[in-house]
């Protein structure tokens, strides 16, 4: 009796103690049995015992960032824009001034058109220009200058080349120079004999586009001309391109002025097998002042059209030359790869005599 007693008290001391270790040490709690709406209220019983700060010890940063986005939109609707402020520069440089014109021009006149203010902006009289080439020897003491006197030729053209030999003072001496003409795959179709039959220090030769430089009818693309000075062993090269447009003006032109008041001259081509093409033509007044260019693209069949070549009416006043007027340059091409154009061709049409106020003021409005 006596040992169960003793054992029973040993079970209830033994229970106590446990229940006192377990109150006084961490819980354990299982993530299932959260309730978050407990949490949430038991987070905001802690903070709304906390002390609140006064409204006034609070920064006012949500007002003045919204007031700094307001300022700063304002300012850049304001600013002016990357041409303005180019507009505004008194010392231009040539780039900033031709970028500024540029921006009026194709604001004011419509896209195919473009003012020319000077004889050497007409960009067909750029594209035609012909490419004089020197170079020197390697010690600088000598050098040799070559061209050609066209870019572009058509089948049975001839070709005239030109070359002469210099001091490091600019002084033209005699020389010997010896060339071969090769075609894009650099197959070499002739030698080429340059001479100075007039004494002049400029050696020159001539030769002719024919099927007698390759056996055969020569295919139209890029060839070059390797020329050597033998004496100071300098060599370079020129490129020229025989070309296979397609298209040929006929000779016959008339020009009225539309009812937009513009400026239309027409010119007649013939087309020999169907292709895009493109034509570009250049305006000067009855004195050679220059008026700008004006450009066309399209499909054309075989046979005989007319192309309408349309100049601003507004381009033409800003030119401030009555007429007549001449369609000074006319370039045509077939849109090919490589670009198969024509020689430049200066047709020298004048047009009616017309005057400024025959022409319309108004801007382009596409």
């Amino acid at each position: 009796m006596s040992s169960k007693l003793w054992l029973l008290t040993l079970s209830i001391f033994a229970g106590g103690l446990g229940f006192i270790y377990i109150n006084s040490s961490a819980t354990l709690v299982n993530p299932q049995g959260l309730n978050p709406t407990t949490i949430i209220n038991n987070t905001n019983n802690s903070l709304t015992n906390k002390p609140k700060p006064s409204l006034a010890s609070i920064p006012s940063s949500n007002k003045n960032a919204n007031t700094l986005s307001v300022v700063n939109t304002s300012s850049m609707l304001n600013a002016p824009s990357p041409i303005e402020r180019i507009r505004t520069i008194t010392d231009k440089t040539n780039l900033q001034q031709a970028l500024v014109n540029e921006h009026d021009n194709f604001k004011r006149y419509p896209p195919q058109n473009q003012r020319i203010k000077e004889a050497q902006q007409d960009p067909i009289s750029q594209r035609y220009a012909v490419d004089e080439r020197t170079t020197l020897n390697d010690d600088n003491t000598f050098g040799m200058t070559i061209w050609s006197d066209q870019k572009y030729y058509l089948a049975q053209d001839t070709v005239q080349l030109f070359a002469y030999l210099q001091d490091a003072n600019g002084v033209k001496l005699a020389g010997e120079f010896s060339a071969v003409l090769q075609d894009v795959n650099q197959q070499t179709l002739m030698s080429i004999k340059l001479s100075d039959e007039n004494r002049d220090y400029v050696y020159e030769s001539a030769f002719q586009l024919n099927e007698k430089l390759a056996g055969s009818a020569l295919s139209p693309g890029i060839y070059k001309v390797l020329i050597h000075n033998t004496q100071y062993e300098i060599i370079d090269a020129l490129t020229f391109t025989l070309s296979k447009p397609d298209i040929s003006l006929t000779g016959n032109y008339h020009d009225n002025i539309t009812g937009d008041g513009d400026l239309l001259i027409e010119a007649e081509v013939e087309v020999t097998l169907q292709n895009r093409f493109y034509v570009q033509a250049s305006l000067y007044s009855a004195t050679h002042v220059p008026i700008g260019v004006t450009q066309f693209s399209g499909d054309l069949d075989v046979g005989k059209h007319w192309v309408p070549l349309t100049y601003s009416g507004l381009m033409i006043k800003d030119g401030d030359e009555s007429g007549p007027y001449v369609l000074d340059q006319i370039s045509v091409a077939k849109v090919t790869m490589p670009m198969q154009r024509a020689p430049s061709l200066k047709p020298d049409y004048q047009t009616e005599s017309y005057g400024l106020d025959e022409f319309s003021s108004d801007s382009y409005t596409p």
